[in-house]
């Protein structure tokens, strides 16, 4: 009987702890959702069920289409894990060693020396997006598809960043002769493939991967941005010009990117990995290994999205966390302009969170939060104020600079319902001075700029862009003083000896 009460009284206080966890959850996201915190979906699971969600904001400003748990989201360089495991299955079945060159299996490849094992943990020395920045000059309106890759290689003048080993250097194109490579091995299409050897399997029923000119799905989300720090108004982030070359002519490319899921989907994910449903569990400790240089060291950076004490790593194709307060994690992180996307699984706790935004967020903050309230402390404390740089644009805008000016004081005195930052300030110079085509727009940048040298004046960096606002309204002697002024902060700025060579003056 003892026995039988002391069991039941535990029970209920675990009982009581997990409530009083979701609560925490609730009112955070309650926060969330009152202030139009967050747009996107979070969830989380422990020993592989689900616990949480959140699904907030908006899937389409445009139309008003909320988000909902059903709604689908790129999950950006976290498709990369899928591409990883696809490889490694092959790998299982012999079909491939992960020390073959790549090009045994794409015999057009230019490069020698490059294995299989160098594109998935990035260590290949090959050209990012850089790669397609001439096509795209020639042909503005071109959508750089996979069937590319390889002609571009081959007219690359530049050689390789480092020999392969030696470095790691992040580059979407490994993943993409990953694809390629699949595509090579099993003679059907690298969608097709996914669907059938790890979707499919895993119970990912709403999970496909995007091909540029498919059918529009209605419930992905769209890529939304406000174009600049004076816009109040979201929109596509393909039609702003200064994503343009990212998010319209690189939208098409899969391997690195176009997985299309859901929060609930990708729990499913993380219980077939995890489990040896995809690959064996020794292949899934190997995809976990952190990867070693040329010189024998183990490379290692910071941790990706997740904030405070750590430090971060990379597998074949995973990030690997280390948390002194959490142990060993793995997962990846996802950014297009637009959009952010995170998944993690805790390996020492069998916890996992994944989360999706692509609106309002503050999105590091937000992922951590729900991680510490998942493990019983508290989340950090969410910025309820607004922007006084937006608010003084604004200003600005409407009723010119004297006005704008008495306002920003105002607005940086109210600390309970502002907050004002120096970059976002210098932000605002440069798409006034670039972004912008109304009347009087070169005025609000060189009105932003020189604000902002007597709100920062030790800061090299506000000299330097006012000089180069000067420069560029015809202000030339005007320039070369606050060129000056910011070499005698930082006398060894590049932007500021490059524009005093040009200028002649060095």
């Amino acid at each position: 009987m003892r026995l039988f009460i002391i069991g039941t009284w535990c029970l209920l206080s675990f009982a009581s702890k997990a409530q009083q966890r979701d609560s925490a959850l609730q009112a955070y996201c309650n926060t969330l959702s009152a202030h139009h915190l967050y747009d996107g979906n979070i969830a989380m699971a422990e020993m592989g069920k689900k616990v949480f969600a959140y699904a907030g904001g908006y899937a389409n400003y445009a139309t008003q289409q909320p988000n909902t748990s059903q709604s689908r989201f790129n999950l950006a360089s976290i498709s990369k894990i899928f591409t990883s495991t696809a490889i490694l299955q092959l790998k299982e079945q012999r079909k491939l060693k992960l020390e073959d060159e790549v090009i045994k299996y794409l015999p057009t490849f230019p490069f020698k020396g490059i294995t299989i094992r160098h594109l998935l943990t990035h260590t290949s020395g090959l050209p990012n997006l850089e790669l397609y920045e001439e096509v795209v000059k020639q042909y503005p309106d071109t959508v750089i598809s996979n069937a590319a890759v390889l002609p571009l290689l081959q007219q690359w003048k530049h050689g390789l960043y480092f020999p392969p080993g030696d470095q790691f250097r992040y580059c979407n194109t490994n993943y993409t002769l990953l694809a390629l490579i699949v595509e090579k091995i099993t003679g059907t299409s690298f969608p097709l493939y996914l669907r059938q050897h790890i979707f499919l399997p895993a119970g990912m029923k709403d999970t496909y991967v995007a091909v540029y000119g498919s059918k529009t799905d209605t419930l992905c989300v769209k890529q939304q941005v406000k174009p600049t720090y004076y816009d109040s108004l979201y929109c596509p982030s393909e039609q702003v010009k200064r994503y343009r070359f990212s998010e319209y002519n690189n939208q098409a490319s899969i391997g690195p990117s176009n997985v299309i899921t859901t929060v609930d989907d990708m729990i499913r994910f993380d219980n077939a990995f995890f489990s040896g449903k995809l690959l064996s569990l020794k292949t899934v400790e190997e995809a976990l290994t952190p990867l070693k240089l040329n010189n024998g060291k183990e490379y290692t950076e910071q941790m990706d999205t997740m904030e405070g004490e750590g430090s971060g790593q990379y597998g074949l194709g995973w990030e690997i966390f280390h948390q002194p307060n959490f142990g060993r994690g793995v997962g990846h992180g996802g950014f297009k302009f637009g959009l952010a996307t995170f998944y993690y699984h805790n390996m020492d706790r069998n916890q996992m969170i994944v989360a999706y935004t692509n609106g309002n967020n503050q999105f590091g903050k937000n992922v951590t939060s729900c991680f510490q309230m998942l493990n019983h402390l508290p989340a950090q404390q969410l910025d309820l104020r607004k922007s006084a740089v937006r608010a003084y644009a604004k200003a600005l805008i409407e009723k010119g600079p004297d006005h704008a000016a008495c306002m920003l004081h105002l607005y940086m005195a109210d600390t309970t319902h502002f907050y004002f930052n120096n970059r976002e300030m210098n932000f605002l110079g440069y798409d006034f001075l670039y972004q912008c085509s109304a009347p009087g727009h070169q005025q609000w940048s060189l009105e932003t700029f020189k604000l902002n040298t007597f709100l920062d004046p030790h800061n090299f960096n506000t000299y330097d862009s006012y000089g180069e606002a000067l420069l560029e309204c015809g202000y030339k002697a005007d320039a070369i003083q606050m060129y000056k002024r910011s070499l005698e902060l930082n006398p060894t700025s590049e932007d500021g000896i490059k524009a005093m060579k040009k200028l002649g003056l060095m």
